[in-house]
């Protein structure tokens, strides 16, 4: 079930961020830059020994086939095994997990409000704590009422407290803050709707060489709906990002250049796809993983 990246909607956006504390992580600093294969290199044997950082970030790769072949059994494994540890990222997770279902899975309320409730307690704690991210993702839970009751006056007290640490950190020139701070302009979470505003800090991120910054950018200049229209920007951003190494900016700027019909551009639109195909076919030999136990549904929340 890989899904597309944050240009697509901010559903991906929350999943790739980062729970303060891993943020000097190896894996979670090759996350950040969208190199997958390292990050599950890095974050599989100490998910193994017991790492709920680490074994969320795993169920992550698997949740959304990053850098390895999707599946969902064997990502919420891993996000039970960190949510066991009361890690509130791996609890919201689940809670979603279980709104979704799978396959044979059928989707379960039930259930997903009560990984819901577990996070929005975790997150309670965090950003109270001046965790910046807890803070955006208290805010979502509460105006979207995930595991509460739709309260936007304390979604927008959220939204509010992590945009200002988000400001901060965006005018001291972090380029993941500057995003951020984009973004929130861009979803109109916590402020009116801007998308000039988003324009100018996702263009300072992508500049320093923030990848999502560059995909937002190129699904800005890529869509009319966002009145920004502009091929030649979006295939500027594009470009950037799938030189990158992204697989999912790759097969994007293969569509923008096959739309653009320039002289050249149906060559480079099949280059760009042949780009995406040999990325995705080396995370084939990628997944060498030693899990000896999959679950084979997900698990309830009573279970050990």
């Amino acid at each position: 079930m890989a899904l597309n990246h944050c240009g697509y909607g901010l559903l991906l956006c929350l999943v790739l961020s980062l729970p303060a504390h891993a943020q000097s992580d190896e894996g979670a600093a090759a996350f950040a830059k969208h190199d997958y294969r390292a990050a599950l290199l890095n974050w599989r044997p100490r998910a193994e020994q017991g790492d709920a950082t680490a074994q969320y970030g795993l169920g992550r790769l698997y949740f959304f086939g990053l850098g390895v072949q999707p599946d969902f059994e064997r990502a919420v494994f891993w996000f039970r095994k960190a949510a066991d540890q009361n890690n509130p990222y791996a609890e919201r997770r689940l809670g979603l997990a279980y709104s979704l279902g799978h396959d044979e899975v059928a989707p379960d309320a039930e259930q997903a409000d009560i990984w819901y409730q577990k996070a929005i307690s975790g997150f309670s704690k965090a950003a109270d704590g001046g965790d910046v991210m807890a803070q955006y993702l208290l805010g979502s839970m509460y105006s979207e009422g995930k595991g509460t009751e739709p309260d936007v006056v304390k979604g927008n007290f959220w939204f509010q407290k992590a945009m200002a640490n988000f400001r901060e950190a965006a005018e001291q020139g972090k380029p993941s803050a500057q995003y951020w701070f984009g973004e929130m302009y861009f979803s109109g979470q916590g402020v009116s709707r801007e998308v000039d505003q988003a324009i100018v800090w996702f263009s300072k991120a992508a500049e320093q060489g923030d990848l999502d910054a560059q995909l937002q950018l190129g699904e800005i200049y890529t869509y009319a709906q966002y009145d920004h229209r502009d091929s030649d920007l979006a295939i500027k951003w594009l470009t950037k990002a799938a030189e990158q190494g992204d697989p999912g900016a790759q097969r994007r700027l293969g569509v923008a250049y096959a739309e653009r019909a320039h002289p050249n551009d149906a060559m480079m639109a099949a280059y760009w796809f042949r780009k995406e195909a040999d990325t995705n076919a080396s995370y084939a030999v990628t997944d060498g993983s030693s899990e000896a136990v999959k679950p084979t549904n997900v698990p309830s929340s009573s279970q050990n």
